[in-house]
């Protein structure tokens, strides 16, 4: 850390040294003993140990020993108040911190990168953070990376179509990379560098122009979101189907009691592998079953087979729907 490299710090280790040598040449000198028996009796004395000296000294010696007490001392008391302000300082207090959270970040997998701390991405942040999914936000500001500390978030602070920082984002290890910034532009250039670095990486990407959606595709996005017309859509759904609209939201609600929907894979060493949805006797509604490499089937019935890699859409309480997820993996 380039605090230790402090000129006030580097001159405390100067006046170490130089209080070393001065007591191993003035012994040497004044006493003519050998540089082990100098430099052994400069390491007590400025130790202040008490141990016995190596030779009786002579009159000089013992003038010159008191000497090297009192600046051992001062330096002995100046070094341990520059050690003392090191420690307690600001800036190593949050090198330490920035370390621990890089640590924690290392160990974050198959999470979801968040690029831009928007209006969107915060929206999307709390949701994940209410489902206990693993996420990681990067963002420009370091104001608003502050802010995501403060709420315990996990965040970095950078530009998200720098390799270095998505690479530092783990994007290795995740799962999806969201591109939420304000701009299209800048959220183009964060898909092409994702994708360049992960062509397998699921992306879903925001746009603010219905112009900007091919583009995005072209860079390699795999949905492109307009909140702008998914605003639209749900108003005209609230003024022609209310009452659809009231239901759908206690579905989509998440916590309580509350009615929803979940999609679950199936794991080859699931139970429920090869078998029917009749077999199956699953106490939730099964809404669509996705087959690997099959289009998916919106209205399955009951001969309907959860091969492994299947992924099912279903709708119930938690109860239910945590025990379904531990049937689907095991």
């Amino acid at each position: 850390m380039n605090i230790f490299f402090k000129q006030s710090n580097l001159l405390v280790v100067y006046l170490l040294a130089a209080l070393l040598i001065f007591g191993v040449s003035g012994y040497m000198l004044i006493e003519g003993w050998t540089f082990v028996e100098a430099l052994y009796m400069t390491v007590i004395t400025m130790a202040t140990i008490g141990f016995s000296e190596v030779r009786p000294l002579s009159t000089e010696g013992r003038i010159f020993t008191l000497a090297l007490i009192v600046f051992g001392v001062i330096i002995a008391t100046y070094s341990i108040s520059k050690v003392i302000e090191l420690f307690t300082s600001a800036e190593l207090q949050g090198q330490l911190r920035e370390r621990r959270r890089r640590k924690a970040l290392a160990q974050i997998t198959q999470h979801c990168i968040i690029c831009g701390f928007g209006r969107m991405g915060r929206s999307l942040a709390n949701e994940m953070k209410a489902r206990s999914a693993p996420f990681i936000v990067i963002d420009q500001s370091g104001e608003v990376i502050e802010k995501c500390h403060h709420l315990g978030l996990p965040a970095i602070l950078g530009n998200a179509a720098d390799e270095r920082v998505l690479r530092e984002a783990g994007i290795e290890r995740a799962s999806s990379l969201v591109a939420a910034a304000n701009s299209d532009a800048e959220n183009v250039f964060i898909v092409l560098t994702a994708k360049s670095m992960r062509s397998d990486l699921h992306v879903i990407a925001r746009c603010n122009s219905e112009a900007s959606i091919p583009k995005l595709e072209r860079a390699g996005a795999g949905t492109v979101i307009s909140p702008y017309a998914i605003a639209g859509r749900r108003v005209a759904q609230l003024l022609t189907h209310p009452n659809v609209t009231s239901f759908l939201d206690g579905v989509l609600e998440f916590g309580g009691e509350q009615m929803r929907l979940e999609e679950f894979v199936i794991s080859p060493n699931s139970s429920l592998a090869g078998l029917t949805l009749r077999e199956a006797q699953l106490n939730v509604t099964v809404l669509a079953v996705s087959h690997p490499e099959q289009t998916r089937l919106a209205h399955p019935n009951s001969d309907t087979k959860l091969l492994p890699g299947a992924a099912i859409i279903v709708m119930g309480i938690d109860v239910e729907l945590n025990n379904l997820a531990q049937l689907v993996k095991s």
